[in-house]
């Protein structure tokens, strides 16, 4: 798991609304600096690491959702919940299968058709799953989210 950023200048005597927006920014910035990665598809762990990110985000929204108007926080929050829900179906998929494959290697030939069909199954549910979150990415590049939530905090505080 990709260790969190640092919040670079970030400074005590600095006002609670300077350093949400550096705080906010750098969460941001951190959650979609995965995404090419992510939409590769190549690696297992990005997704992951994306997915971490991306909770840390939703923690400091909701930790400071008072320095926000209701209306915009809920959207954002259900903007970045729908996200992380998206990349969670991917990555319990991939751990799921990632155990199944363990399993398997440890069973006798002959006991390993059945896992080797539970595998199939997962597998296609997996490529199903991955479809919908590339469709929730495609969407938020598309409505360039990542400057939207920029936005929102400068705007909001």
């Amino acid at each position: 798991m990709a260790k969190p950023w640092k919040i670079l200048d970030l400074n005590p005597d600095e006002s609670l609304k300077q350093c949400l927006h550096k705080i906010a920014l750098t969460r941001i910035q951190e959650t979609f600096s995965y995404e090419s990665a992510t939409m590769k598809g190549e690696d297992v762990e990005v997704l992951h690491d994306m997915r971490v990110s991306a909770r840390r985000l939703r923690a400091v929204l909701r930790i400071f959702r008072d320095c926000f108007s209701k209306k915009k926080f809920r959207k954002h929050d259900a903007r970045i919940q729908s996200l992380i829900r998206a990349l969670g179906a991917v990555r319990e998929r991939d751990v799921f299968l990632e155990s199944l494959s363990a399993y398997k290697n440890s069973l006798e030939p002959a006991d390993r058709k059945v896992i080797d069909l539970l595998i199939a199954r997962e597998t296609t549910a997996r490529v199903l799953d991955r479809r919908n979150l590339m469709r929730e990415m495609k969407f938020l590049r598309r409505i360039k989210y990542e400057d939207s939530f920029a936005a929102f905090v400068k705007t909001s505080l």
